[in-house]
C-alpha cells in the first residue's frame, strides 16, 4: 500500500512541480518584459523633461537677448542719444577747429545725458530679465508637474505590474520548493516500500 501511495504521490508531485516550473518560466519572461518597459518609460520621461527644460532655458536666453537688443537699439535711435553722441564726437575730434565749436559745459551735459540714457536702459533690461526669470521659473514648475503626472499615469502602473509579477514569482518559488520536497518524500517512500517488498533470498541459509 505504501508503495502505491508513494508512486502516486510522486507522479502527482512531479506533475505539479513541472506545471509550476512552466508557470515560473512564463512569469520570468513577463518580469523581463516589464522591467524593460519600466526602464524604457523612465528614459522617455527623462528625455522629455530634459528637452523641455533645455527649450525653456533657450527661450529665456533668447527673450533676454532680444529685449536687450531692442532697448539698446531704441536708446541709440533716440534724438537725445544721437545729439549727445554728436557733441561728444566733436569734443573728441582731432580737428581743433571742430573741438572749439563745443564748450566744456556742452560736453559735460552730453556725457550726463548719455549716462542717464544708459542707466535707464540698463534698469529696463534688468527689470525685463527679472520678469523673464520669474516667468521661466513658473513654466519650469509647470514642466515638473507635467513630468510628475506622466510618472504617475504612465510609469507607476508599469512598476506596479513589475512588483505584482515579482510577488507572483516569489510565491511560485515557495510552491516549487514545496512540490519538490513532496516529490522527494514520495520517492523515498516508494523506494523504501520497494526494498521491503523485495524477497530476501539469502535468509535462512547457512
Amino acid at each position: 500500500m505504501g508503495f502505491l501511495l508513494g508512486a502516486y504521490g510522486k507522479l502527482a508531485a512531479g506533475s505539479r512541480y513541472r506545471s509550476l516550473q512552466a508557470r515560473m518560466m512564463r512569469i520570468q519572461s513577463k518580469i523581463r518584459r516589464a522591467t524593460r518597459d519600466v526602464a524604457n518609460m523612465e528614459k522617455m520621461i527623462d528625455r522629455r523633461q530634459k528637452m523641455m527644460e533645455q527649450e525653456l532655458t533657450l527661450n529665456n536666453n533668447m527673450s533676454k537677448q532680444m529685449y536687450q537688443n531692442m532697448m539698446v537699439g531704441s536708446m541709440q535711435a533716440s534724438k537725445e542719444y544721437t545729439d549727445a553722441m554728436a557733441i561728444i564726437a566733436k569734443g573728441q575730434s582731432t580737428d581743433e577747429a571742430i573741438r572749439k565749436t563745443v564748450s566744456s559745459d556742452q560736453l559735460s551735459a552730453a556725457s550726463q545725458t548719455l549716462a542717464r540714457l544708459q542707466s535707464t536702459s540698463s534698469q529696463q533690461i534688468s527689470s525685463m530679465n527679472s520678469y523673464a526669470d520669474t516667468n521661466t521659473a513658473l513654466m519650469k514648475s509647470q514642466i515638473e508637474n507635467e513630468i510628475e503626472y506622466m510618472r504617475d499615469t504612465l510609469l507607476e502602473p508599469l512598476k506596479d505590474e513589475e512588483d505584482s509579477l515579482q510577488l507572483e514569482k516569489d510565491t511560485l518559488e515557495s510552491q516549487i520548493q514545496v512540490a519538490k520536497a513532496d516529490y522527494e518524500a514520495c520517492q523515498k517512500m516508494e523506494q523504501a516500500d520497494v526494498k521491503m517488498l523485495t524477497p530476501n533470498y539469502t535468509g535462512g541459509q547457512g
